[in-house]
């Protein structure tokens, strides 16, 4: 059962993933109002008092301070209205661009004008707009220029002068402004001279001389190096011909993306600034032996048409066996005609509510085509077996066909070939998959733009106006999910055995239980899904379906990503955005990707962050084809009863039709009758039904999730797989697939293997015997002479293991990691079978360092605590510490002295005789860990508590016995973590202070990415509306937080050392990755970074920031002096170092391993 629940939680973590940038609905929490302002909804919170006094100065600080929060709230109201009235913009464009409707384009284009001449002053994307605005109407002109019938129409005529009378309005130009009325200009010089002359002939020469008068000097400070518009050849050859004509002055500019290097004021990255030396690098870590560059370059317009496509089919083999009716689903939902009826509803319901947005797409969209659309997403759902489906999951995936549909046609509309376009720079930039020079001298950012360069297009370039109105979708989106429910209807035999047509789906709010890290106890919180009808879900199993279908933007890519670029912007797919920063769910009212953006003081911040997800995301993998053949033989037994102890070792769960749901009849007996039952047995029968179906739907979910990833590696065999990656707030990395990535549980990493190979030369074979030997987790206590020991004794048991791994000794089952364990004994048998040396074995297996309790490892390093540093392996020791272990010895010593006498003395007694033994280490550990998180008093006494009474202590005294080892436990980590612990109080307290100032905690990290806490809640203070930080989340969650963000960062110092060296990384947060051969490299950078990180003054840095940051502006100049040396004494760091030496990181044994 441990097992199971180990899945269910990656299960809500990986359905999170699921969830992200997709249409949902939040619930209201009990304290807050629903408030519209310009059009936006918010959440207020109901006034309460606040804890904090003030000075007797007053609070005039604080009613200018909400003065300016006010107008910073407005502010972003006004950004984001004017950002959804944009895409509405945005849209009508498409529709018109796609009608050839020139008149309403001129139209859009005359709106933004006014507004731009209005605010006074032209942004970049107003620029964007008008120029694509622009090309849009030059496009469509060229093209009636080919049918001399249209060239002399009354129609050409008036969309000229009114292009004049917009031209007359246009007072600010932006780059991409200039170039697209350039070409424009062009266009009607040439339609002037194709028409007949008449007596419109005079006017239109006196317009165009006005035309090219004014153009002569908008040219002179065009750039097509920093434009964003991409011109085809024949295009930029006519506008630098027209510029010649012009006399523009058309020498290069000064480029944007010219200097490409990092911050120079960023020490940190000192070592990074020069690439290494020829003699010390390792080679090309990304080039593949047997993938040339060509294989890339023939694989890319797969690519494309993939990112193009909504759904990628894979071929179900699960169901290929069981398969006997001869029918396979997709047929027979065929035949149940629910097309034809998707289609009729949705002229139902567009004739009864005529302001949907869906109206004004189907002038662009069929109706058959968007019935079919939804057909297919209601394929893809019912495919993947589950019975119930996030509403923003379902809603994003029957909307994204449609606005994709639309944006292919706006492509096409534009003449841009994104094959060719992308093509010309990609066939460059693999290069650096096969290149050791270009690999050594560049980091993908740079070599990317330097390929943009050559190719005329943006490094940062996408196709503008990929995102819908949000309203609108959300409208479409509520709008298809009725149809879907009104329409989609299928037979089944009642309980009389007559045939009666039952609802498909659903809607259904459904209670679940979150489990929180930082606060006591969990909540449950009611989330809308999309119910599939049971009976329906049964009957598909009966005809399983041909293909299980997959949002495309959530799988691995074949060819080498498109790497991040400044400001987080670029990649990486090549025809769609993606957010660099994941939204959290909760917290939606801060945009935290703008918020990042908009903290950025220069272009060149940041970058190193950017640089190290590109190399992650630019790492070859394989799938582990051996693995997954028996990781499928288990698969095939998840329907036999007699093999579920086997099965919960594996952590491959049961198919949910083995649990058997009681049935009434079968309980009570034929005779019996509900007035019959006496209310305790019916409550035990209603118990036992609902239980039994709770763990039904628990192991369909967990059956569909191990099913993905199987049939998806099988998908993917044979194949060069890469993992984008994408951060949250924190800058916390994770792959962007949530399917099949190496991050994940024992299975996901098994199946994955580097597809680039090196020999394991000298120490390589030793690393992959402690490699599986730390698989096992039964010798974390050993020191690495013990384990190799222990491993050579082993070996036979490792290769009996991968020999016959169902049907021999089953040494690898005994494992913590089974399924990892397996895949090192089968590296290590065609190690020792390689017939020549085995040092020239090529190993392909990534071997993993784990951090010592990487947190406390900060904190360690943050106070400079020795004691606690040796406690969490920072200090060389003969075996590895073990922190738990050691808290738990304090505890038991605590306990001990209190039996002696004192005020504890009675408790402590009494839970001798409860307790007899010494403090076990399970006990306290999950508190100890949690301590890096916030954990309360209160929460890590019920922790303990749990850990009690799986001890079998349960009784009216179990809570006094957890309250009091709480304490003991807190007591003895501040022992051992002294200055960490005060440390950590200070953030707490500081979180606290800036959250009295009205503000968020925010930071930036020391590679230079500013972080937002995005805890906040619009409530009213004053009588005016601001967003308030929910100051217990912002205060709980800021020592994690920003423990997370420098663990984040030593993860990426780590991989921009390694990249530079030609070592191949992969990193699963504090747990690094590389080849057998080079551990011992990897594990000097990753001590290096460590010591390079801490070695800077973070903690007074910290200080220096919250000053600086928080009590500076007009307000502050208005409070109390006693105020104002409250926060200024607040935000000064009191806590003195301890003695730890940083450097001695370098000589730690176990630091990572």
């Amino acid at each position: 059962m441990l097992a199971r629940r180990r899945i269910l939680r990656l299960l809500l973590l990986n359905s999170q993933k699921l969830c992200e940038c997709r249409v949902s609905c939040a619930p209201l929490s009990t304290r807050a109002l629903k408030v519209v302002v310009n059009d936006r909804t918010l959440l207020v919170e109901k006034p309460k008092r606040s804890g904090w006094k003030m000075g007797k100065g007053g609070d005039a600080w604080r009613t200018a301070l909400i003065a300016d929060l006010e107008k910073e709230l407005k502010a972003e109201n006004k950004r984001f209205s004017n950002l959804q009235g944009n895409r509405a913009q945005h849209a009508q464009l498409i529709r018109y661009a796609i009608s050839e409707d020139l008149p309403s384009v001129i139209s859009v284009i005359y709106q933004r004008v006014r507004v731009v001449s209005k605010k006074g002053k032209l942004t970049e994307e107003d620029d964007q707009f008008i120029s694509f605005a622009l090309t849009i109407l030059q496009k469509s002109l060229e093209a009636f220029l080919k049918d001399k019938r249209i060239v002399n129409t009354p129609e050409m005529l008036s969309t000229f002068f009114s292009f004049a009378n917009l031209w007359d309005h246009m007072v600010f130009f932006g780059n991409d402004m200039r170039i697209s009325s350039a070409l424009l200009y062009n266009t009607f010089d040439r339609w002037s001279q194709l028409r007949a002359t008449d007596e419109s002939s005079d006017e239109i020469d006196e317009i165009l001389t006005r035309f090219e008068k004014r153009l002569k000097k908008l040219a002179q400070s065009i750039s097509l190096e920093n434009s964003r518009l991409f011109l085809s050849d024949s295009e930029r050859e006519q506008l630098l011909s027209l510029l010649a004509d012009l006399d523009a002055n058309i020498g290069k500019r000064k480029l944007l993306h010219d200097d490409t290097s990092y911050d120079k004021n960023t020490t940190l990255l000192d070592h990074l600034r020069e690439p290494i030396p020829k003699e010390s690098y390792h080679g090309n870590s990304y080039r593949l032996d047997d993938v040339p560059k060509e294989t890339y370059i023939s694989k890319f317009p797969t690519q494309i048409a993939t990112e193009r496509a909504p759904w990628l089919y894979v071929e179900n083999y699960t169901g290929i066996a069981k398969k006997e009716s001869g029918m396979s689903a997709e047929r027979l939902i065929e035949s149940w005609d629910w097309f034809s009826k998707i289609r009729s509803t949705i002229e139902r319901l567009l004739d009864d509510r005529p302001q949907n947005p869906l109206r004004l797409f189907v002038k662009v969209v069929p109706i058959d085509e968007i019935a079919e659309m939804v057909m297919e997403s209601l394929k893809a759902v019912c495919s993947q077996g589950q019975n119930l489906v996030p509403i923003g999951v379902f809603e994003y995936d029957l909307v994204t066909p449609i606005t994709r549909s639309v944006q292919a046609k706006f492509i096409q509309k534009l003449g841009i070939d994104e094959t060719k376009m992308w093509s010309s720079v990609f066939n460059d930039y693999v290069e650096l998959f096969d290149d050791d020079e270009v690999a050594r001298l560049h980091t993908h950012r740079e070599w990317w733009i330097k390929c943009c360069r050559r190719a005329g297009v943006h490094p940062s370039y996408q196709i503008p106006f990929e995102d819908l109105h949000s309203e609108s979708r959300q409208q479409i989106a509520h709008f298809l999910t009725q149809v879907v429910i009104d329409a989609c209807k299928f037979p089944a035999l009642d309980k009389k055995g007559a045939t009666k047509m039952l609802d498909a789906f659903s809607l259904r709010n459904v209670a679940i239980e979150e489990e929180s890290r930082v606060f006591e106890g969990g909540r449950v919180s009611l989330s809308k899904m999309l119910g599939i009808n049971s009976k329906l879900l049964a009957l598909l199993d009966e005809h399983p379906f041909d293909s299980i279908v997959f949002p495309t933007h959530q799988l691995p890519m074949t060819v080498p990503p498109r790497p991040w670029c400044d400001g987080g912007l670029g990649g990486p797919e090549y025809t769609r955005r993606t957010l660099i920063l994941r939204n959290l769910q909760e917290y939606r009212q801060i945009d935290i990707n703008y918020q990042m953006r908009k903290r950025l003081k220069s272009r060149v911040q940041a970058r190193p962050v950017f640089d190290a997800l590109n190399q992650l995301g630019s790492t070859p993998w394989r799938i582990n084809e051996p693995m997954l053949e028996v990781l499928s033989q288990v698969f095939e037994m998840s329907s036999d009863v007699s093999k579920a102890e086997l099965l919960d070792t594996l952590a491959v769960p049961l198919r949910s039709d083995t649990v058997e749901v009681p049935e009434f009849v079968e309980f009570f007996g034929e005779e019996i009758r509900d007035g019959q039952i006496d209310k305790p047995k019916y409550a035990e029968y209603s118990k036992k039904k609902a239980e039994a179906i709770k763990l039904r739907n628990e192991l369909n979910s967990l059956w569909c999730w191990m099913k993905y990833r199987i049939v998806l590696a099988r998908h993917f065999r044979g194949q060069t797989l890469f993992f984008p990656h994408n951060m949250d707030f924190r800058g916390r990395v994770y792959p962007i697939s949530p399917y099949l990535s190496h991050m994940g549980d024992d299975v996901n990493r098994c199946i994955l293997k580097f597809a680039k190979g090196r020999p394991l030369g000298d120490r390589g074979f030793l690393w992959l015997k402690l490699h599986c030997i730390n698989l096992t987790g039964k010798m974390k206590r050993d020191s690495i002479k013990d384990r190799l020991i222990a491993a050579d004794q082993q070996l036979d048991d490792m290769v009996d293991s991968a020999n016959h791994p169902l049907d021999g000794k089953g040494w690898w089952l005994e494992s913590e990691e089974p399924w990892q364990t397996l895949a090192a004994c089968m590296e290590i048998r065609d190690a020792l079978a390689f017939p020549g040396r085995i040092e020239d074995f090529v190993s392909h297996l990534a071997v993993h360092q784990d951090g010592s309790c990487n947190g406390l490892q900060h904190y360690a390093a943050l106070g400079r605590d020795e004691q606690g540093g040796l406690e969490v392996n920072l200090l060389k020791s003969e075996t590895p510490n073990d922190v738990y272990s050691s808290v738990a010895m304090r505890v038991e010593q605590k306990r001990i002295e209190d039996e002696k006498g004192g005020p504890n003395m009675e408790i402590a007694l009494r839970l001798r005789e409860a307790m007899p033994q010494p403090v076990p280490r399970k006990v306290i550990k999950q508190t100890v860990m949690t301590t890096v998180y916030g954990v309360t008093l209160y929460g890590a006494a019920l922790q303990i508590k749990r850990q009690l009474k799986a001890l079998d202590i349960d009784n009216e005294e179990t809570g006094k016995f957890a309250q009091y080892l709480t304490h003991k436990t807190f007591a003895s980590l501040h022992d051992a973590f002294t200055c960490s612990m005060k440390l950590k109080d200070w953030f707490r307290d500081c979180a606290k202070g800036v959250s009295d100032l009205l503000q968020t905690m925010e930071w930036v990290t020391p590679l230079g990415l500013p972080v937002v806490q995005p805890y906040v809640i619009a409530k009213e203070k004053k009588g005016k509306v601001i967003h308030v930080p929910v100051s217990l989340k912002q205060v709980g969650a800021f020592p994690p937080n920003l423990v997370h963000s420098l663990d984040s960062c030593h993860m990426m110092l780590t991989s921009l050392d390694c990249s530079r060296r030609g070592v191949t990384f992969a990193a699963v947060h504090d747990c690094f990755w590389t080849h057998a051969s080079t551990v011992d490299e990897m594990g000097e950078l990753c001590r290096e970074q460590f010591i390079r990180l801490h070695s800077e003054p973070i903690v007074q840095q910290c200080s220096d920031w919250f000053h600086s940051h928080y009590l500076k502006g007009p307000h502050i100049e208005l409070m109390a002096p006693e105020d104002l040396a409250y926060f200024r004494k607040l935000f000064t760091c009191q806590v003195k170092p301890g003695d730890l030496d940083i450097n001695q990181v370098k000589d730690s044994v176990y630091f990572f391993s």
